[in-house]
């Protein structure tokens, strides 16, 4: 699994159809060709020999989504239903991996291996389940020698305060990203025991055991702890109003803070964990909302405050928090219940799959854009289909409404995605380094969520 496609590849011309970006449409057409990436783009280009026309008369032509969260980490099963995510215009991933004992080099080794059965472009975030001195000296080679520039860190799973301060402090000084995920891990733990000796357990308690507040408190937490130490971070997933309540005073008061939504929260209600309901069972931290705290989180999307929306995808049996199944709908979920229901246009959605995922964690423009340069990861998408999710195990969007859909997609500058099928010769994806931001940058950073805290 190479850091670029390796070989030169045939030139390919994407011509007639509404370039989308998360700036601006454009009647333009895209000439792909090199080792995989954008030569030019332009209105009516002239056909070069030896090159293949891809008519995209009618189509939205936009960059190939990126999902800024998974967890497959180092299941090469899991990696192979990543033609799923092609089939729903996913042409890059930003995968967890959850050390399991050993050094992170070594977790590092093992997810690369996995990784090379991915058919779409995978970069790795590495979870830090501790703030050792080992720890912090493994951060280091990962970020100067293996291109990782975040680290996820779980108050779900335990992770003190100063546990963060230290490794949130850490990383900034080497240009790196902390994602937290926030939620506070001892009173979901007292919460759901109280159940169980109520005799409540499995898909309610996962519901109760979680209420709003507990996710609130732990988000400005995570926040405040990022602040201490002037390092800009990177908050979730979150399924609250008041969560976006947070990052939006936050952002407000001058601190570096985004946030990011799994797909399933912005749909799924949570009578998916009545014991009595029809709704098939679906476990999961953070649980699925009501109504209201959904409306919050599309407000929170429309205004930029949730920058980025992910599936959450994780297989069944690996570490970590998140549902088997959603590769596929993550982008359709947000064109029909964003773009065709008037909250989003399409250059929102754009930022919102891709782009924004792109500029978080540093692999702008390569991913995320349409220009000269970046990578030829395209998806040709036909705005206008509505249909429903059949019921099905793995998926949380039974019976839920999707949009649009993605008729051909380019990834690499060859076609991997066409006529509902995948094309093998698009072969497996590459690997993306994530460059740290630079030193420079960072100081100013941290000189500035300090103040942020004043």
């Amino acid at each position: 699994m190479g850091a670029r496609h390796g070989r030169v590849r045939d030139l390919l011309l994407v011509r007639g159809g509404t370039v989308v970006t998360g700036q601006a449409s454009l009647r333009v057409d895209v000439l792909c060709g090199g080792v995989g990436e954008i030569l030019a783009t332009g209105p009516d280009l002239e056909k070069p020999a030896n090159c293949t026309v891809v008519d995209a008369g009618g189509l939205l032509v936009m960059p190939g989504g990126v999902d800024a969260h998974t967890a497959i980490g180092a299941d090469e099963a899991g990696f192979g239903r990543t033609v799923e995510a092609l089939a729903g215009g996913t042409t890059t991933m930003l995968d967890t991996m959850h050390p399991q004992g050993g050094t992170l080099d070594e977790a590092w080794r093992a997810w690369w291996h996995a990784a090379e059965h991915s058919r779409v472009d995978v970069g790795l975030h590495m979870a830090l389940p501790a703030a050792t001195p080992g720890m912090m000296h493994d951060m280091d080679g990962l970020v100067a020698r293996r291109g990782v520039n975040t680290f996820h860190l779980s108050m779900a799973d335990g992770l003190s305060d100063r546990a963060i301060l230290q490794l949130a402090g850490h990383a900034a000084g080497l240009g790196a990203l902390c994602r937290i995920e926030a939620q506070n891990a001892q009173a979901i733990a007292c919460l759901r025991a109280e159940l169980e000796q109520a005799g409540i357990t499995g898909n309610e308690a996962g519901l109760l055991g979680a209420p709003p507040p507990v996710e609130v408190e732990a988000v400005g937490r995570a926040i405040m702890l990022a602040g201490l130490r002037g390092a800009p971070v990177q908050v979730g997933p979150v399924s609250t109003t008041g969560a976006v309540a947070c990052i939006a005073a936050a952002r407000l008061n001058g601190q570096r803070v985004a946030g990011h939504v799994l797909a399933p929260h912005l749909v799924v209600d949570e009578a998916v964990h009545d014991p009595d309901g029809t709704a098939a069972a679906c476990t999961t931290l953070p649980p699925f909302r009501d109504g209201t705290q959904r409306r919050g989180l599309w407000n929170g999307l429309a205004s930029g405050t949730l920058g980025m929306v992910a599936s959450g995808f994780r297989p069944v049996g690996q570490p970590g928090n998140g549902l088997p199944g959603g590769l596929a709908e993550r982008m359709r979920v947000v064109w029909r219940h964003g773009v065709q229901a008037g909250l989003l246009g399409a250059e929102e959605f754009v930022a919102a799959t891709a782009q924004a995922a792109a500029l978080a964690f540093n692999i702008y423009p390569r991913k995320g854009a349409i220009m000269p340069g970046a990578d030829a990861d395209l998806v040709l998408w036909d705005p206008d289909v509505q249909e429903t999710c059949p019921h099905g195990s793995g998926t949380p969007y039974g019976g839920i409404a999707l949009g649009g859909r993605a008729v051909h997609v380019i990834r690499g500058g060859v076609t991997v995605w066409k006529d509902n099928r995948l094309y093998d010769e698009g072969g497996y994806g590459a690997f993306v380094p994530c460059p740290a931001f630079s030193p420079g940058l960072s100081a100013r950073l941290r000189h500035a969520a300090r103040l942020s805290l004043r």
